[in-house]
């Protein structure tokens, strides 16, 4: 049995796709006889570590393993100002910055729990700083260094990632996980990350979210569905202009959009002000779905797609062919691995709104086509994609 601490930059229910992968290897090694301990921040998003006034999430409805810090918010601004000549000051001021107080009041609960390894993501954050120094502490003090994973979910297209200080902290990782064979040679090659062990594997779900085969439905009218949060990056206008064309030929086919909030979202918002009437009432927002509520979308839609610019990974991609439902994706070097990978889906040129709106056009002119990317994902996903196989393997992989 192993103890693993865990340190991220959010935790559920506040949910983001890097934070996902520690919560859901976390609960694994937790099932399986091992103990854990979370150090992660008190809010509900990344945007709040430079909100003042912020969603903060009650200790009471934690579990005793779980410690939530308050944040300083304050310091975001001169950081960043700050990083324009000291790069190394960029990780800081993406935060969180835990408050000093119950920063150094959850440092003896981390070293009665003696931590053998420390699993520690996502990036760029201050996350990996954090995990180096409680290593430290623990060799400090205890006499013994725990041993390091790092999961930086990686975006090439993020300058923030090429900054001194988070080269040299990964590093000094004893384990990567990458999510792609591309991050993977990206971190190796071109960033010179070439210390530590080296563990690819993508993202998963739980093995309760795949669809049985007679409960497969498909809708009578085109739905398409988008799951993602409302950042610039994800190209939300991009899927709305490219739906709008949509309408001329399927004028029934209507468009979900799930996810949270951004600071971002505002101008999601004036764009929608530039789209007609009658196709604004085809599209619908849900904000901060629960789980149930993403199975019940994904089964109701024809397909799903996320014109995102750059994902580390696209969790997104799994829980769609999870449900038995194709998907479209942009031809960046990591999206395109990971639905050739999946085999469940299609890419477009990325942000080229021509590409899109031929792409899903595809899968709508052929409903065998998108039933057989779907079916070739499904299978994929049941096989390989569950959150319990990625668990076994990475323990296999630590020797735990």
């Amino acid at each position: 049995m192993a103890r693993l601490l865990l340190i991220t930059h959010i935790y559920p229910p506040a949910v983001d796709g890097g934070s996902k992968i520690i919560a859901q290897i976390g609960d694994y090694l937790k099932n399986h006889g091992h103990q854990t301990l979370v150090i992660t921040s008190n809010c509900t998003s990344s945007d709040d570590f430079s909100l003042s006034r912020h969603n903060r999430l009650n200790y009471g409805q934690d579990a005793p393993n779980i410690i939530r810090l308050p944040v300083f918010t304050l310091f975001h601004r001169p950081l960043k100002l700050l990083a324009k000549i000291f790069p190394n000051l960029t990780l800081f001021s993406k935060g969180p910055i835990f408050k000093f107080f119950p920063l150094l009041s959850s440092l003896k609960s981390i070293l009665s729990f003696r931590p053998d390894y420390i699993i520690a993501g996502p990036l760029p954050t201050t996350i990996i700083i954090y995990a180096i120094f409680f290593r430290r502490l623990t060799k400090l003090l205890l006499n013994y260094s725990p041993k390091l994973l790092t999961i930086p979910c990686f975006h090439p297209q993020d300058p923030d990632f090429k900054v001194p200080l988070l080269i040299s902290a990964l590093n000094q990782s004893d384990h990567l996980w990458c999510l792609t064979n591309y991050e993977k040679k990206y971190l190796q090659t071109k960033l010179n990350i070439t210390s530590p062990k080296y563990y690819v594997h993508g993202l998963g779900v739980e093995a309760s979210f795949i669809i049985k085969k007679e409960n497969i439905k498909y809708p009578k009218n085109p739905r398409l569905l988008f799951i993602a949060n409302f950042s610039a990056h994800k190209r939300t206008e991009l899927l709305i202009q490219a739906f709008n064309l949509i309408l001329n030929k399927y004028p029934h086919t209507s468009l979900t959009l799930l996810g949270q909030k951004t600071l971002y979202f505002p101008q999601i918002t004036a764009f929608l002000k530039k789209i007609s009437p009658q196709s604004r009432k085809k599209i619908k927002f849900v904000f901060s779905p629960t789980r149930s509520l993403i199975k019940k979308s994904i089964d109701s839609a024809t397909c799903l797609i996320l014109p995102s610019i750059h994902e580390s990974f696209g969790l997104v991609f799994v829980e769609s062919l999870a449900r038995a439902k194709a998907v479209v994706g942009a031809n960046t070097p990591q999206t395109s691995e990971v639905i050739k990978t999946l085999g469940g889906g299609l890419t477009f040129d990325s942000d080229n709104l021509d590409s899109l709106h031929k792409t899903i056009r595809k899968l709508l002119d052929s409903k065998s086509l998108s039933q057989k990317l779907a079916t070739k994902g499904y299978q994929t996903v049941k096989k390989y994609y569950t959150w319990d196989k990625i668990g076994e393997s990475l323990c296999k992989k630590l020797d735990i």
